[in-house]
């Protein structure tokens, strides 16, 4: 463990007062205990007036010396050497607290220590070095991010430099969902704006569950612009196909270029498709069956889930009524037409991260949206023997934007739902991500624009 000197006071400190103890048992001052002393606490008091560190020795070894706490803390008080020490006097409070204050000395040492480390200083090495990820953000990349994603980058960053400064060989990554029907709902939104350019909206219906924002009208435009009607006379295929080839790129540098604006630089950019094109997620729902996992129905694959989930809740101690409740289903891993589901490429893209790339702790942030598939991937990470209790789920509430006590749904100048580029744009990045750090991650956060911005002492930043 590298230096900290909050540890190293307090282990100099249960030093200083075990010798204390020894030497009031030694002359008498104190009796033979008839047990063996207890452990006892160091802590900082709350109050500074109660000094910087203080211990319960005295009221923790009443029993074992058989003696009135305050009796013990003042023959404690009697024998203590703090010479050459970090601290430079102690007192007895109350029923039999020891309060310590520290000396120059202490404070000149941990000065001495920031200057020598520099930008290294409070490092440690809890970690080992322990290969872990943190996966964050992870935005659906057919559109701008939102609020959400403005959360989860706070919170997501701020846990992966914390995991770095422990001693841990933490990677940042960011998982593009870059397959799927989202992609294929983001194809038939801008063929469907590309083709309207020239035929009309009449003419050209748009599809009920398309994107109906402006940026994929902007990308449509901005195809038309550079290549014409080129894709007129092809396929809808091969349109869609060429449409999403140019306007998905450009969505992925513009989150890439938004983070690094919000100060957030992932190590890793891993694309869905890979592991599609690897054969990895058939790969895991063949592991599945091979376990046992999955049957065919309907002319699909699926998945045990209900009984894995039950099996692991048995375990736990629930009983079988309270598991009923639940309602557990089962999930299909590859549909009739062939084409797997993402539940089946979530194990698949875990099991890369823990087998293919030996990570040994592995912790996502989601939206509470998310809830319902903390369990089922967990367990079926169990199902495929990577192990669920590898994985930690850190699942955050919703953001609510503000304005002089109101609600702000639209930004100002586009018109729009308000982007993480937007907020930027409002609000310090400095100032964002406190703001999003403030509460824990699983209480809803109502975020005051207009405060984020004031400069009182009402502004915590």
């Amino acid at each position: 463990m590298k230096y900290g000197p909050i540890s190293q006071a307090s282990r100099e400190l249960e030093g200083i007062v075990r010798e204390a103890l020894d030497a009031a048992i030694a002359d008498g001052s104190l009796p033979a205990p008839q047990q063996p002393l207890p452990a006892f606490l160091i802590e900082q008091p709350a109050d500074p007036s109660h000094g910087d560190f203080a211990t319960n020795a005295a009221m923790a070894s009443a029993r074992a010396l058989r003696r009135p706490p305050r009796a013990i803390a003042d023959a404690i008080l009697a024998h203590l050497k703090l010479e050459n020490s970090h601290f430079e006097r102690a007192e007895a409070a109350g029923p039999g607290f020891l309060n310590f204050f520290v000396s120059d000395r202490w404070f000149a040492d941990v000065l001495s220590r920031i200057f020598e480390e520099g930008d290294r200083y409070g490092r440690t090495d809890l970690g080992e070095g322990k290969k872990v990820m943190v996966e964050f953000v992870s935005a659906n990349p057919t559109g701008p991010m939102h609020m959400g994603n403005a959360r989860g980058g706070a919170i997501g960053d701020g846990l992966a430099a914390a995991l770095d400064w422990a001693g841990y060989d933490c990677t940042r990554e960011f998982l593009i969902n870059d397959a799927g029907n989202q992609i294929e709902k983001f194809a038939k939104s801008l063929e469907a704006r590309y083709l309207q350019h020239f035929d009309g909206e009449e003419a050209v219906p748009f599809p009920e569950d398309g994107y109906h924002g402006a940026d994929i009208t902007a990308h449509a435009e901005a195809y038309i612009a550079e290549h014409g009607d080129s894709l007129r006379g092809l396929s809808s295929e091969q349109r869609k196909k060429a449409l999403v080839d140019y306007a998905l790129p450009k969505n992925i540098q513009k989150m890439k270029d938004d983070l690094g604006r919000y100060r957030i630089t992932f190590d890793n950019w891993f694309s869905e498709t890979t592991l599609h094109q690897s054969g990895a997620v058939m790969r895991a729902v063949e592991e599945l069956t091979r376990r046992g996992y999955t049957y065919e129905k309907d002319g699909a694959i699926w998945y045990k889930n209900a009984e894995v989930q039950t099996e692991a809740l048995l375990r736990q101690g629930k009983t079988q009524q309270q598991i009923d409740q639940l309602e557990l289903k089962d999930d299909v891993l590859v549909r009739a037409n062939g084409f797997p589901t993402y539940f089946a490429a979530d194990i698949a893209y875990h099991a890369n991260k823990f087998v293919d790339r030996g990570y040994e702790k592995c912790i996502n942030v989601w939206g509470a949206d998310h809830h319902g598939h903390v369990a089922r991937l967990k367990c079926a990470l169990d199902a495929i023997g990577v192990g669920g209790d590898k994985l930690d789920i850190v699942l955050m509430q919703l953001v609510r934007l503000t304005r002089g006590g109101e609600l702000v749904r639209m930004s100002k100048r586009t018109g729009n739902a308000i982007t993480l580029s937007d907020l930027l744009d409002e609000v310090p990045i400095d100032a964002a991500r406190f703001f999003f750090n403030m509460r824990e991650p699983g209480t809803a956060l109502d975020f005051d624009l207009d405060l984020a911005v004031e400069q009182s002492s009402q502004n915590p930043v």
